[in-house]
């Protein structure tokens, strides 16, 4: 059949693990026909995930055409018109996601990407702002749930699409050429994101959700996110006003980190990298944050330095019991396993290789991403193969320490290391050694 050109890999697997799966594959997709209401839709449907997992350099419609000898024009119907619903069949992935990697103490990992597109016809292309591009640019912008779950195992389970207010709500022309549903009004991407993160709580189990500035600037979805019983670190700019338990003062969330004293910040090994040893410089603070009418919400800031590259990230975090200082650092820093999931279904099942101009055909082109993506994650789990984003375990013996001095003259009150969590019950979706902190804090 040609599903995996010769050489190529995906998700950590070779080109042989993938030609023996091309039968798995069709029993993995089974479940996802079912819910087709046509055979051949059903048909379409493998056809594309065989394609999305190939070692295709392109993963758009013609290639994989191209590759299993039929008409393009078959393919484009099936992902760009509006004959089958999408819903049902992320509803199943998801539930297969809960069944094989789901845990309570899983993370939702919350983020917006966008794709450069050229031309008018595209669904929600606009001049917005293109991470990639690192500028203003023609794009289309989506966002992203990533649920991080048993063994650290991570995978796309929700996308929504951003539609700019200006040029796509207001022109109801455009809308019509492109199938907008008439329901959808304008949202913001943090509006996007709460609101997905409210429909996901109903389905899948999770205890932390985590996300950019994006969102954390927004206090109605760190307020929404912990409404919902959750767990929360976002990141916040650093101009993010704060005032002290203690004061009525406030204070720009950098000029109140200049004023911490070198004992209140840790020196903490948080996990071995694949490049080395990860390690931050961090102190929390239990803080108040501003809301309207004059309400104050508690909050936790969160500062970490990071000596690998001299970044300094702000966070705001919210628990709903007591949290030592490594483990709210790890839980922040575990929001960039999102990225690493990006640049993987971008790279082996072509998230960003769409080429449609239909509201429904984003969509379906983001669900059959999903999908490929989970067959993926779950094939390298089958064959014991670790993917690029695979975190290492920690040594036990080599990370037995309480602290690195000589960083801010670190006191030595940083978070001891202790060997592995004992095998048994739900693994956490933190990897590494259990911590057990000599300074904990409430948030």
């Amino acid at each position: 059949m040609g599903t995996v050109a010769e050489g190529e890999e995906a998700v950590g697997l070779s080109a042989h693990d993938l030609r023996v799966s091309v039968q798995r594959i069709r029993d993995y997709a089974q479940p996802y026909q079912d819910l087709l209401v046509r055979r051949e839709q059903g048909n379409h449907l493998v056809r594309m995930i065989e394609g999305l997992t190939s070692g295709l350099e392109r993963k758009s419609v013609e290639p994989i055409a191209v590759m299993h000898g039929i008409e393009r024009k078959l393919l484009q119907r099936f992902v760009g018109e509006n004959g089958w619903n999408h819903d049902p069949l992320r509803e199943h992935q998801r539930k297969e996601i809960l069944e094989e990697i789901g845990t309570p103490n899983a993370s939702l990992i919350l983020d917006g990407s966008a794709t450069p597109k050229k031309g008018h016809a595209t669904v929600g292309v606009a001049r917005q702002w293109c991470g990639r591009l690192g500028k203003v640019d023609s794009c289309v912008v989506g966002v992203y749930a990533t649920y991080v779950g048993r063994d650290g195992l991570a995978t796309i389970v929700d996308s929504q699409l951003y539609l700019p207010e200006k040029g796509w709500i207001d022109d109801p022309k455009r809308r019509e050429e492109a199938y907008v549903p008439e329901e959808i009004e304008y949202r913001t991407q943090a509006e996007l994101a709460l609101e997905m993160t409210q429909h996901l709580s109903k389905e899948m189990v999770f205890d932390w959700v985590l996300g950019d500035d994006e969102f954390g600037r927004s206090r109605a979805v760190r307020d929404g996110v912990f409404a919902l019983g959750k767990n929360y670190a976002f990141d916040v700019p650093r101009d993010t006003r704060v005032r002290r338990l203690s004061g009525k003062k406030s204070w720009r969330a950098d000029e109140l980190a200049k004023t911490r004293r070198a004992g209140d910040w840790s020196w903490l090994h948080v996990r071995d990298g694949e490049k080395g040893p990860c390690e931050v410089v961090a102190f929390a603070l239990p803080v108040m944050t501003r809301r309207k009418k004059g309400v104050w919400v508690s909050e936790t800031l969160l500062v970490m330095e990071h000596p690998s590259d001299g970044r300094t990230t702000y966070c705001l975090a919210r628990s709903h019991e007591t949290k030592d200082l490594l483990e709210l650092v790890r839980r922040a820093g575990q929001r960039h396993r999102i990225e690493e999931v990006f640049e993987e279904a971008k790279g082996e099942v072509g998230l960003d290789h769409f080429e449609v101009r239909s509201w429904h055909g984003w969509h379906h082109h983001m669900t059959l991403c999903q999908i490929a993506h989970w067959f993926l994650v779950r094939e390298k789990r089958r064959l014991g193969k670790k993917s690029s984003w695979h975190h290492r375990q920690h040594d036990p013996e080599r990370n037995r320490a309480s602290a690195i001095p000589g960083h801010r003259g670190g006191d030595g009150r940083a978070a001891q290391l202790s060997a592995r969590p004992e095998r048994g019950g739900a693994t956490s979706a933190l990897e590494g050694t259990r911590v057990t902190s000599t300074a904990p804090y409430f948030i």
